[in-house]
């Protein structure tokens, strides 16, 4: 089994966010820090959250139970990198 770290999350993250931020003809910036709000900040809406949600359990291959995290967090890079990577550690 191997294990997921935040730092795996954070690099999807940012791949995910770079593929669909230049589908939109924009860049996504140099650094991506813990307590940036993907959705304050512009770089998803609603449905790119939905989007995102669904990319990470494809991406990692397994359901994520997201209702578990605060929704005020669920934008926010370091909660939700964090978050991720504990869910997947579950057995």
């Amino acid at each position: 089994m191997n294990v997921v770290t935040p730092d795996d999350v954070q690099s999807f993250l940012r791949e995910h966010l770079a593929k669909s931020l230049r589908e939109q003809g924009r860049e996504i910036p140099a650094e991506l820090p813990d307590d940036c709000d993907l959705l304050l900040s512009g770089y998803i809406d609603s449905l790119g959250l939905l989007e995102l949600m669904t990319a990470l359990q494809d991406h990692f291959g397994r359901e994520i139970d997201f209702g578990e995290l605060d929704a005020e967090q669920m934008t926010i890079v370091g909660p939700l990198r964090k978050f991720v990577a504990d869910q997947l550690a579950k057995a």
